[in-house]
């Protein structure tokens, strides 16, 4: 049998070498379906399995957090320490805690960062150890104890040279001097990149109703996601009987790491592979069409072996092995199109608050290998069940009688083409719908006119050095002055979020309308400079913008935009009227509304609605935390510079004038607007954050898909004429014309194209239902897309038709009959 296997490959490899054009289509056609399978596997894997890099265990690692009515919340320290107390379903629980710091080191150069504060246990429940140094240790939590932190790989590098020295160096967190005691190793991210981490001290800030942060744990073997929920909701009834007038409105939520990807992410990557199984099921569907092709080629060679004696054990036995070897040379080649895919996807779709352990392991190459023979055995039925069906006598004497192929030959491969055609509808339409809902999102109408003449520059400030306003704004008129110097300068002005990104949202009150502080009306609110809308090309379309009297010491003053004016002052003249907002219980000053502007896109991350949005002059409120793209607080503000010259240009000698005014400055997310409002995970609400990425890949998969079923269809048309080129010679020879000829190869080419086309059509509408929950203003059954996705097909399979159709208008029916 072993030497029987050995003889069946050596052939193989001789047919294959033979017939090289077959081998190296399929080859080719293999490689890039199975590739493009396992890369969309390992993303898969990566996102809802395998959690964050380094950690031991990932998948048993879970995340909590308090739900409210409107929104996720952070949790009570005092919650948790009575969670770690009685629940049983966890491990261990640690508690983090962000905030913002000033961090200065030897060199005196002060940059204000956020900092995670974890417990001590943190680390060492996620089962990484330093790359170099220590573990926090129960000791560093103590009141008293000497400050200590711990380094990412990534800052040691950047801000320390790798050098070799860093434990025990001592850098000053907030002025205070703290001990580097420990370096993570390369690659660790806990949930989103981080700087460094510092001990959750027990003082009296931890026992404070108010402290809250994000828990993490690990799940004791055989507990669940549910269980765990389920124990934590008892736990907190308790405590709400314990302490009534504590706020029990909210519930605790456990999630796995896929739930910081977001609640679609199952169905956004399950879908993905679903449809890289459909290119892979094409592909084996064209290979086997191919396959077909040679069988009928190799019709009197293979009736001989039936006729001297070869069984259909071993006529199976061939086939199989035919087809595995190149399922192997594909598979060999789509391990590397694996690891490209990979790596590109992990550059295309990196984000500072989402990193994935993208890595094509032993999983992946198990994988791989496993849907390799699984399309060998897929591309082998079709020859196989067409060697079984040969009669030896009859298919020698067709042979020799030059008869076309069988019935059920052309059914079969009929059938396939249908089957391609129909997986290719689906593809086609599901990526015309995101396709649509993603140009819904980035070509919304933002108020903002030429964003690519915008420059934007995060400006951090260090805040041990401008803690009062007046330095702060000392500051900004200091840069100011500076970049108007600048050659190509247009316009500058100030902002605490750029435009589109979210703004800060606090409830307010109107003068007259007093309200309940639980119901009291909420807006967004934005601190910006006095050329704020020039800059823009939008206006102030009532009242009167901005100016540099609007200080500190002046009357409080603000603008609204239209929504803000319709919205709570509807057919009254909003000029004049008063508001102040509401912190906490606290009220501010009463701001006088003196202007309303046109509409700016502001806080709607989907684009679609212009919401209330009321401004506050930079000169009265300097102090405002600054926000950036990517939602993340930071001590400074926004400089928006509008240029005549191209902005690379520009920014070079932006970022020069800036670090002449104060270089402890840093200039951060500094690009065009154009370039931040680009679709990016990071600016999108948790639901949509993936929508990018999912509508930049169906279209890849849609158009691989319809290139290989065109491809396969000409292989069969073609197959199909030359099978039939006697035939044709006979109806020319009797008054057929060509373009009768023509009309009947095209007819008989779009059959199963249509019947695929109305199966493909039936099977979107459930499909397109599913991608539901990612649409942005489209219908899943938008008339556009389900009409432009068979227009698409159909034009696609009438080139496809038209190329063989032509071979066989051409036949000379002299030549064709010349053997009869």
């Amino acid at each position: 049998m072993f030497d029987g296997l050995l003889y069946d490959v050596r052939f193989a490899l001789r047919q294959l070498r033979r017939e090289r054009a077959f081998t190296l289509a399929a080859i080719a056609m293999l490689a890039l379906a199975l590739g493009l399978n396992a890369t969309v596997f390992t993303v898969m894997d990566a996102v809802l399995f395998r959690g964050m890099p380094l950690a031991k265990r990932s998948d048993r690692l879970v995340y909590i957090n308090m739900r409210k009515p409107s929104a996720p919340s952070t949790v009570l320290y005092a919650d948790f320490e009575a969670w770690r107390g009685q629940a049983q379903a966890f491990e261990d629980l640690a508690f983090t805690a962000g905030g913002p710091i000033a961090f200065r080191d030897g060199d005196g150069h002060v940059v204000d960062m956020n900092v995670q504060r974890v417990t001590a246990n943190t680390f060492g429940l996620l089962g990484v150890r330093p790359a170099l140094g220590r573990d926090f240790v129960p000791a560093d939590e103590a009141p008293g104890a000497v400050p200590v932190a711990i380094l990412s790989y990534r800052f040691w590098e950047n801000r320390f040279g790798k050098r070799g020295d860093i434990i025990g160096l001592t850098v000053h967190v907030n002025g205070v001097p703290t001990t580097i005691v420990g370096v993570m190793p390369e690659g660790f991210v806990f949930v989103y990149e981080q700087n460094l981490w510092t001990p959750l001290a027990h003082g009296s800030e931890l026992r404070q109703r108010g402290f809250a942060g994000s828990p993490f744990g690990r799940l004791r073997d055989g507990a669940t996601l549910q269980g765990a929920r389920a124990e934590l909701e008892t736990i907190n009834r308790r405590l709400a009987a314990a302490d009534p007038t504590t706020d029990r409105s909210v519930a605790p939520t456990v999630m796995d790491y896929s739930g910081h990807v977001g609640p679609s992410a199952p169905m956004i990557y399950g879908s993905m592979w679903a449809a890289a199984w459909f290119v892979l099921l094409i592909a084996c569907a064209n290979l086997a069409n191919l396959a077909l092709v040679r069988t009928a080629g190799r019709t009197r060679e293979l009736s001989t072996r039936i006729a001297l004696g070869a069984s259909g054990t071993r006529m199976i036995r061939h086939m199989l092995v035919e087809s595995l070897t190149l399922a192997s040379v594909g598979g060999v080649l789509a391990w590397w199109i694996t690891k490209w895919g990979v790596g590109a996807w992990a550059a295309a779709t990196a984000s500072r608050y989402l990193v994935l352990d993208y890595r094509a392991d032993s999983g992946t190459a198990a994988y791989l290998a496993a849907i390799s023979v699984a399309s060998a055995l897929l591309c082998s039925l079709a020859p196989i069940v067409r060697v079984l069906q040969l009669g030896a006598g009859g298919a020698l004497n067709g042979v020799a009688r030059g008869v076309t192929q069988g019935v059920r030959g052309k059914r079969l491969a009929a059938g396939l083409v249908a089957g391609q055609m129909a997986l290719a509808i689906v593809l086609l339409s599901g990526a015309g719908i995101l396709m649509q809902s993603l140009i819904k999102v980035v070509g919304a109408d933002t108020g903002v006119r030429d964003t690519g003449r915008i420059l934007v520059a995060g400006m951090l400030v260090p805040s041990d050095r401008y803690k009062d306003p007046a330095a702060r704004l000392a500051y900004f008129d200091r840069l100011e002055a500076q970049l108007q110097r600048v050659p190509g300068v247009q316009q500058t002005s100030v902002s605490s979020s750029a435009p589109v990104i979210s703004g800060s949202m606090r409830p307010f009150e109107i003068e007259g309308r007093p309200h309940p502080r639980d119901v009291a009306p909420s807006a967004q609110f934005l601190t910006v400079g006095s050329a704020y809308f020039r800059l823009l090309g939008a206006s102030v379309i009532s009242g009167r913008d901005f100016g540099d009297g609007d200080r500190l010491t002046a009357p409080a003053v603000a603008i609204v935009n239209q929504s803000f004016a319709a919205a709570f002052w509807p057919g009254e003249e909003p000029i004049g009227k008063r508001f102040r907002q509401v912190v906490g219980n606290q009220p501010g000053e009463w701001r006088t509304v003196v202007g309303v502007g046109e509409n700016v896109m502001q806080g709607d991350p989907l684009r679609q609605a212009f919401k209330p949005l009321a401004y506050v002059p930079f000169r009265q409120d300097p102090t405002a935390r600054g926000r950036d793209s990517t939602n993340a607080g930071f001590n400074g503000a926004n400089v928006l510079v509008r240029t005549s010259v191209p902005p690379a240009i520009a920014a070079r000698a932006i970022r020069a004038a800036a670090e002449n005014v104060d270089r402890d400055v840093t200039v951060a997310e500094f690009a065009t607007l154009n370039v931040l409002l680009r679709f990016h995970r990071d600016n999108m609400d948790l639901a949509h954050a993936e929508l990018g990425n999912h509508a930049a890949a169906a279209p890849i998969f849609a158009a691989i898909a319809l290139l290989l079923a065109a491809i396969g269809l000409v292989a069969v048309i073609a197959h199909a004429v030359s099978q039939r080129t006697k035939e044709i010679g006979i109806r020319m020879a009797i008054g057929a014309a060509a373009a009768d000829i023509g009309r009947m190869v095209l007819r008989e080419g779009m059959r199963p194209v249509a019947i695929g086309l109305a199966l493909g059509l039936t099977a979107s509408f459930a499909v397109n239902r599913i991608l539901q929950s990612q649409l942005v203003g489209v219908s899943p059954y938008d008339p556009m897309t389900m009409a432009g996705a068979p227009v698409l097909l159909i034009a696609v399979a009438l080139l496809a038709c038209h190329l063989p159709a032509r071979r066989a208008m051409r036949v000379d029916p002299a030549i064709a009959l010349r053997h009869e």
